[in-house]
């Protein structure tokens, strides 16, 4: 198994308690985070070491990226596993599927590039070098199926936390703060969440704070932007509101029926190249789910206090927008149904040795 960040690990730590509880001898190796350590994976690379994010992250690491991709390879050729499972990173991992395909090595991908974002072309390619994609959205697999890959919803991962719609209060009485799970991000993001805060609690003194911090972040990561009346919490408290960084936060906040707006910033380099790209008209997931603006976006240029300050607002402003929000975000989560993610991809692996 391989898997690059956080939310990688998490996930894959997932199947291989399922597996473990299946066949507690199974020998997993390969490069992951300290929760597939935990879970039983031998961690031969650890994802730190390949923790990058944009363009240019990678060109300045890139020597010791192609170390790590070197040293899987002959992981592969030595050790001669039954099957490889790359988990998301497909800019790494794709090469190393073909790699282990060429080498007669069943490989079942899970959690699929996000070829109908960008680079389609992913998905022809992706027909040739697994024996099998586990999708995590509903329309991934339909998206994938019609360009010949073996697809099948498994389910998203964090629904195995049963993520159900939130108790709220409107007007909002609780706004969680969100900036991402990497030390870049919270640098880049945070200082602007923190500015449109004061903002807020200047005008609405009553509300609390929360800010959900990343396992993998150290609380001294985030007291040198945070005031003292925002709490830091490792799970995610019942909340209102939020003001949450593009990505998994932003999935999680909308399964539980909270109300928010989708932030993100980053080089204008990095920004530049995936503006030339990017297909999509949104980048929060719930609106490339819905397809079209359930909750609003601020990208870029877009993303200062004044806006997000703005933004926010309305939902304190205005309750018909906010029960409106709310009830389409719900329906959105009845979509994804119950699926236990981590089960569905254990079985199939089983399933694909077995064959």
């Amino acid at each position: 198994m391989v898997a690059g960040e956080a939310s990688a690990d998490r996930h894959a730590a997932g199947v291989i308690h399922s597996l473990k509880a299946r066949f507690p001898g199974m020998e997993i190796f390969g490069m992951g985070g300290p929760l597939m350590q935990d879970a039983g994976m031998e961690c031969v690379y650890s994802m730190a070491d390949l923790s990058v994010m944009g363009f240019t992250d990678v060109v300045c690491r890139l020597l010791d990226i192609l170390k790590i991709y070197s040293g899987i390879r002959r992981l592969v050729s030595e050790r001669k596993p039954d099957i490889f499972v790359p988990v998301d990173l497909p800019d790494f991992n794709m090469r190393l599927a073909a790699y282990a395909k060429k080498n007669r090595v069943k490989v079942l991908y899970y959690i699929a590039p996000q070829a109908w974002a960008w680079r389609v072309s992913r998905a022809r390619v992706l027909s040739r070098i697994t024996d099998g994609l586990a999708v995590i959205f509903p329309f991934e697999e339909a998206f994938f199926r019609a360009r010949g890959v073996n697809a099948r919803y498994v389910g998203h991962p964090l629904l195995e936390q049963r993520l159900e719609p939130f108790r709220v209060s409107w007007p909002p009485e609780r706004i969680a703060v969100l900036p991402g799970s990497r030390v870049h991000e919270v640098r880049k993001i945070l200082p602007t969440m923190m500015q449109a805060k004061r903002k807020l609690a200047r005008d609405h003194p009553g509300i609390s704070w929360y800010l959900y911090a990343s396992r993998g972040l150290e609380d001294s990561e985030f007291s040198e932007y945070i005031d003292g009346d925002v709490e830091i919490c490792r799970c995610l408290p019942e909340v209102d509101a939020a003001m949450v960084k593009s990505g998994t936060g932003a999935f999680e906040i909308a399964m539980h029926g909270v109300p928010g707006v989708i932030c993100y910033k980053t080089s204008l380099i990095n920004y530049i190249l995936a503006k030339a790209f990017v297909k999509t008209s949104a980048i929060g997931m719930p609106n490339i789910m819905a397809g079209y603006k359930v909750v609003p976006e601020l990208i870029q240029g877009d993303f200062t206090a004044e806006r997000l300050y703005d933004t926010l607002g309305r939902y304190i402003d205005n309750e018909d927008l906010y029960r409106d929000t709310r009830s389409k975000l719900i329906e959105l989560r009845s979509k994804m149904g119950d699926k236990n993610a981590s089960e569905e991809v254990a079985r199939w692996i089983i399933d694909v040795l077995s064959a």
